[in-house]
């Protein structure tokens, strides 16, 4: 997945997915004899090892790691699992220091911060986990083979995927409620609900701005400036960015690109009703911009479901606007294990572990007790009956929002593109004064465009 992301994007960028079936079941029983008889295999006279299991700090899900390790521990006596919390802007830096000198933990997630996935395939981090998925793991037979193919690269695969985070459009129902204004839409395809709309929209949630006690915000977004540029169609990077890593040259001056900049930046200076950089730092200090009950539509990651229960206001989910060529991010997560682990074997029981969709399994349990959205294609229907009993949305009109985001949707950009952390640094600073009102977007975007070719990231 508030989610550390969620604020890092968020003011970096203004300052800048029935029950369970039968098959589940089956599984879940073969897990746990497998599991019972593997422990008992390795207690009979074997060394109890310890693995490292590193994760970002995260309140939301400290519960559910404490229950993690010590359900590993109590199947697998044999094994120690220590967990370390890492805070989310020092992570990974802290990450690639522990590879850099061969302490690497066993088991993590490449995309909990902004680095991502491709960053640590390019160090060489990340071990195959081909020959232990061949070998059968039954925790993984209802899992949508397209997400396990996202870290499949060049037949191997490095990663098993965690969860399925889409982007959505939350709202504040109080909000739409005092206004007398109707519920956005979950449909996707509905193009009346579009930017235009959806600015007429934030502009009748929108009053008292400048008032830091009244003010209340109509819209706002976490995402970064180039996903901004997708939801109009655009794109800062060639395509093959995406697909070799290797940022290359720059495409930013496309004109979508500069009409999804310039539409945000008229949001906050020409029409007054998203925040402007101040608004989002003091609001940031307080949690995340949207738990502040001051903003009517927030474009923002599936984790928002799991953070925003501790609302005290209702929300809902619904479609992103539509615009022509429109797609937003997508962030499957997965769990690796280091290419240097001292004890890969153990390190691959406990990623089954965190896999396992079973009751009480690791995914389960994450998809009901942190409230992210699961990989395992057998949870969708126990999701969607659960978040839509949570957010008082149908069900039905809850998998509307979630499976046309998957449909308009993309991987995101720190998992495919090495050293995104750097990238995106830059970026926020080349367009800080656009964001700011006091450089065009065309000037903010040549400077980026200098910047980013003096990096030399094209190797």
């Amino acid at each position: 997945m508030k989610n550390p992301l969620t604020k890092n994007r968020f003011l970096m960028s203004v300052l800048l997915l029935f029950s369970l079936s039968t098959v589940l079941a089956a599984c879940g029983s073969a897990d746990d004899s497998n599991h019972t008889a593997t422990a008992d295999a390795k207690s009979n006279g074997k060394e109890k090892v310890e693995i490292v299991w590193m994760m970002a700090t995260d309140p939301d899900k400290k519960a559910w790691q404490d229950a993690m390790v010590s359900t590993f521990e109590e199947s697998h006596p044999n094994v120690k699992v220590r967990l370390e919390n890492i805070p989310y802007d020092q992570f990974d830096q802290k990450l690639a220091t522990l590879i850099a000198s061969g302490n690497a933990p066993d088991v993590w997630n490449p995309n909990q911060a902004d680095s991502g996935f491709a960053t640590y395939m390019k160090m060489g981090a990340l071990k195959d986990l081909t020959p232990y998925i061949d070998k059968g793991a039954p925790e993984l037979k209802t899992m949508d083979p397209n997400l396990l193919n996202i870290y499949k690269i060049d037949g191997k695969y490095y990663g098993v995927p965690l969860v399925s985070n889409a982007t959505y459009l939350y709202y504040n129902k109080d909000l739409f409620d005092a206004a007398g204004i109707p519920y956005p839409t979950t449909d996707w395809d509905d193009k009346s609900w579009n930017f235009d709309t959806m600015l007429e929209t934030a502009k009748k949630l929108s009053h008292d701005v400048g008032d830091a006690r009244k003010q209340v915000f109509g819209f706002s977004s976490a995402l970064s400036a180039n996903e901004m540029t997708w939801l109009f169609g655009g794109d800062m990077f060639k395509p093959e960015a995406y697909t070799t890593g290797v940022l290359g040259e720059p495409d930013l001056m496309k004109p979508l690109n500069i009409e999804a900049l310039q539409f945000n930046v008229d949001l906050i200076h020409k029409y007054k009703v998203a925040p402007d950089a101040e608004t989002v730092a003091a609001s940031a200090q307080l949690g995340d911009p949207f738990l502040t009950g001051k903003v009517g539509m927030y474009i923002s990651g599936g984790w928002g479901l799991g953070s925003y229960k501790k609302a005290d206001f209702k929300w809902g989910v619904a479609a992103v606007p539509y615009h022509e060529g429109r797609k937003v991010p997508l962030y499957v997560d997965p769990w690796s294990i280091s290419a240097t682990s001292k004890h890969p074997d153990e390190a691959w029981e406990f990623v089954r572990h965190l896999a396992n969709p079973a009751e009480d399994g690791g995914a389960y349990r994450y998809m009901n007790d942190v409230g992210r959205t699961p990989a395992d294609s057998g949870l969708f229907k126990l999701w969607y009956d659960k978040m839509g009993g949570e957010i008082s949305m149908d069900a039905a009109a809850f998998k509307q929002v979630h499976e046309g985001s998957i449909q308009n949707g993309r991987e995101a950009e720190n998992h495919l593109i090495v050293k995104f952390n750097t990238v995106l640094e830059t970026m926020n600073q080349s367009l800080y004064q656009v964001w700011g009102g006091k450089e065009s977007v065309t000037d903010g975007l040549k400077s980026l465009n200098e910047k980013l070719l003096s990096l030399n990231l094209n190797q």
